[in-house]
């Protein structure tokens, strides 16, 4: 769970924590009724309050374990009136209201006790352990790296498969045999003229040399 989640779940107990004690101001939740409908009215909510609770246990003790036996400490006291709670009414009795009554006093208690544990929730996720808090940053990195490389990688592959991109990979590959069979072609034209360049410096060379028997001929005659 990262942080932000955790921030989630905290948020959520709190508004549970909230409608309980909105119910009980409002008069939705009474101790002046029988115990089965006292316990249909608040079911939901005391057992998502269970669960919440549990969830957020875990998680403070990763986030801050030099604090464990404080959060296990806060834990039982809010989880345990809501167990009684439950228990006194599923209890036979020949005085069904008062059952109710000393049931509706559990669950004041474990409002209270939810307070308590809503706030140590609040400080714990608002500053966790050092060593902690930088794991759980390096694993939302990863966590993200992995996400954008796959997103990549699914996109690459979705657009290779389409058509258009079919055919401008053979262009693509076109255009680059054409480019070295010409690039060949220029360095074969390069050796060419270097080649008629040393033809030519020759021919040059050796013209003077046989016109010069011809000119030493006319001057001896002369």
């Amino acid at each position: 769970m990262t942080l932000e989640e955790f921030g989630r779940r905290v948020g959520e107990l709190e508004a549970v924590l909230q409608k309980v004690a909105t119910d009980i101001a409002s008069g939705v939740l009474v101790e002046r009724v029988q115990p089965l409908d006292l316990w249909n009215r608040s079911e939901a909510s005391v057992t998502l309050l269970k669960m919440l609770a549990e969830n957020c246990r875990e998680t403070m003790a990763l986030l801050k374990p030099e604090k464990v036996l404080l959060v296990e400490q806060r834990f039982r006291t809010l989880t345990q009136p809501l167990n009684v709670f439950r228990d006194i009414l599923f209890q036979k009795t020949n005085d069904p209201l008062a059952n109710s009554r000393l049931a509706f006093e559990q669950l004041r208690k474990a409002l209270m006790e939810g307070s308590d544990f809503l706030i140590l929730a609040k400080e714990i996720g608002g500053n966790p352990s050092a060593a902690i808090q930088e794991i759980l940053r390096l694993r939302e990195e990863k966590e993200g790296v992995k996400e954008l490389t796959s997103a990549v990688s699914g996109a690459e592959t979705q657009f290779r498969q389409t058509p258009l991109l079919r055919q401008v990979e053979a262009l693509r590959l076109s255009v680059a045999s054409i480019e070295k069979a010409l690039s060949e072609v220029k360095e074969r034209l390069g050796d060419i003229e270097e080649s008629l360049k040393v033809a030519s410096s020759s021919s040059e060379t050796e013209a003077p040399k046989k016109e010069s028997p011809k000119k030493q001929l006319s001057l001896s005659q002369f």
